[in-house]
């Protein structure tokens, strides 16, 4: 199997410092997992193979802004996070949506999303996993949003919220669906996700898996 691309992040803040932005970028060119510091001209330009920007104003994570590369056949995406602090071992949720006047890549919470009048067909995907281990639980996307990047899109803005909110990163178990293996395999991350050892079931009632 090819070699998986890792993924680093550098900060621009602002000269108030209370508004700043945590750019992911997929590639070489640093080690994974590494937070690097850039000069400031470096900074302000464009970054090859930056994949998304988190927004962050007094610290508190605005948006989720994907570049285009990371799903270009997927409409603009949004999304909303569902925390299960209850849950044991507690538990997040990150949704996709599009449309309903919400700008490409901003969060809401629970509170923000149950002022928008939504559908019960209206969530596109989720992903579900534990901040504490970083382990992702599940990975949902609805079988008629299938095989437009939105599960690529979902897991990439789920990893770089967790590394904006200093949480474990992102990685996979070896227990997942066949439409689960195939999505890993054909991801660059692929190395982030333990060797398949028991295929679950789909997801998706009468259909052949659910990723």
């Amino acid at each position: 199997m090819r070699p998986g691309v890792g993924n680093w992040w550098f900060a621009r803040v602002s000269g108030d410092g209370d508004h700043a932005r945590l750019i992911a970028v997929q590639s070489d060119a640093h080690p994974d997992g590494t937070q690097v510091d850039l000069d400031a001209a470096e900074a302000a330009g464009g970054v090859a193979g930056s994949i998304c920007t988190v927004e962050l104003d007094d610290g508190k994570v605005r948006a989720l802004v994907l570049a285009e590369s990371v799903a270009p056949n997927a409409p603009p995406l949004w999304f909303a996070e569902i925390r299960e602090s209850s849950a044991r071992p507690p538990a997040t949720n990150l949704l996709a949506f599009s449309g309903h006047d919400q700008p490409a890549g901003c969060l809401l919470d629970d509170a923000d999303l149950s002022n928008v009048n939504l559908g019960d067909d209206d969530q596109l995907g989720a992903v579900r996993w534990y901040p504490v281990s970083g382990i992702v639980n599940q990975v949902y996307v609805a079988p008629e949003w299938r095989r437009r990047g939105i599960g690529t899109a979902l897991i990439t803005a789920a990893g770089v919220l967790s590394v904006a909110r200093d949480w474990s990163r992102l990685w996979g178990q070896g227990q997942r669906t066949a439409l689960g293996e195939e999505f890993r395999n054909n991801a660059n991350w692929w190395h982030r996700a333990e060797d398949l050892t028991h295929l679950a079931p789909p997801m998706t009632p009468a259909d052949t898996g659910g990723s």
